[in-house]
């Protein structure tokens, strides 16, 4: 792939997760013509890895005991908005691990992890990113783990040739988000957060330069020509950071189909990988390949997608959604309250300019992206 596909796959990535009405449409309803004329909405996406996923239940008493035993409610709190809120709990996890390295237990999810870190034990990157996937799953958020690999070769310094790290989904910027609770951050470009596939571009197709290392809750920023970054010492490890080679760790990107971490562990035979001529000749597992890398494993989740039909003299607004733990939608008419509703509206436009903002919400009470759909009518 050359730079030229690479920036088609962004574009084609951006322009799939946000679907607006091409050209204005128009509807008899009854003696009255309508015409939508902006419909801004996430569609709703079923495929083979839709289907793979299987996220953790808002029943499971683990994820109760984790979230008031480790207080996270209290951690995210000083959080502006959602993703602020976010990059706090991935900062919360990073600094509770204490010693650094080969693990010296065999604890499993978040738990077990937390407690052996009390316990003096030594934990490293896939510890890391179980227990903030399963934190962020005891506040209603879906965050899951990916496994990375170098496209070829070993790290300039030694140690690991792979990583693992997150994908936590926004609902405040309505993607795929690449948190590392091991390095503390997060990445940018052009002022907007990228997933792990979107840093690939960017890091072998356009050389690095665009991206901004946001690190730790205080989100200081970082370019490329400033690594390595120092993040911290472990007494009988060293340094931990991020070296001027740590995104070659992005040749490879598994992506894990679950999030029930502390009841089934990772699911890495049903994981799927993306890649691409530069890993030729690098041996690593043996998965499904997605034909779009940019889109198939970028589905939106928590949306409401909106699909409309003439039904008399009003609109039929049919929603869908794939939020887990999904409890209901709501809509809003114009600058009414919001209201409870069920898979589908039916709308009847007053004379003038109209609006109806529609949103799922799980059982948490995450609120999902607002749907916007506006008419003109006579």
């Amino acid at each position: 792939m050359n730079s030229v596909q690479a920036f088609v796959c962004l574009l084609v990535a951006n322009f799939v997760l946000r679907a607006e009405v091409a050209a204005p449409q128009e509807f008899t309803l009854g003696a009255k013509t309508v015409i939508v004329t902006q419909i801004d909405a996430l569609p709703f996406v079923q495929s083979d890895y839709t289907k793979r996923f299987k996220f953790d239940s808002a029943d499971n008493p683990k994820l109760k005991e984790l979230r008031e035993k480790y207080r996270l409610d209290e951690v995210i709190a000083p959080g502006r908005d959602e993703f602020a809120k976010q990059i706090l709990l991935n900062d919360w996890v990073h600094h509770r691990f204490k010693k650094f390295g080969q693990p010296s237990t065999k604890a499993r999810g978040a738990l077990e992890v937390l407690d052996g870190i009390e316990n003096d034990q030594t934990f490293f990157c896939a510890q890391y990113a179980e227990t903030l996937v399963s934190c962020a799953a005891s506040l209603g958020w879906v965050d899951r783990v990916l496994a990375l690999r170098r496209h070829q070769g070993v790290n300039a310094r030694g140690g690991s040739t792979e990583h693992s790290t997150t994908e936590i989904w926004s609902n405040q910027h309505a993607k795929w988000i690449m948190l590392d609770p091991t390095s503390n951050m997060y990445l940018e470009a052009d002022g907007k957060p990228l997933n792990a596939w979107e840093i690939r571009q960017e890091w072998f197709y356009r050389g690095g330069t665009n991206l901004i290392f946001v690190i730790a809750k205080d989100q200081t920023r970082y370019r490329k020509s400033d690594l390595p970054i120092f993040l911290e010492r472990f007494k009988d490890f060293g340094d931990l950071t991020v070296e001027p080679d740590e995104l070659d760790k992005y040749g490879f990107i598994g992506y894990i189909p679950n999030t029930n971490l502390m009841d089934a562990g990772d699911d890495y035979g049903a994981m799927f990988i993306v890649k691409d001529a530069l890993c030729n000749g690098t041996k690593w597992h043996i998965r499904d390949l997605p034909k779009n890398p940019a889109v198939d494993p970028y589905f939106p989740i928590n949306q409401a997608s909106v699909d409309l039909k003439p039904n008399g003299e009003k609109l039929r607004v049919e929603l869908k959604t794939f939020t887990p733990n999904f409890a209901h939608f709501e809509f809003q008419r114009d600058n009414e309250p919001w209201k409870k509703c069920g898979d589908s509206i039916d709308w009847k436009p007053h004379a003038g300019r109209n609006e109806l903002r529609v949103r799922a919400i799980n059982r948490f009470g995450i609120v999902g992206p607002v749907s916007v759909v506006q008419a003109e009518s006579n």
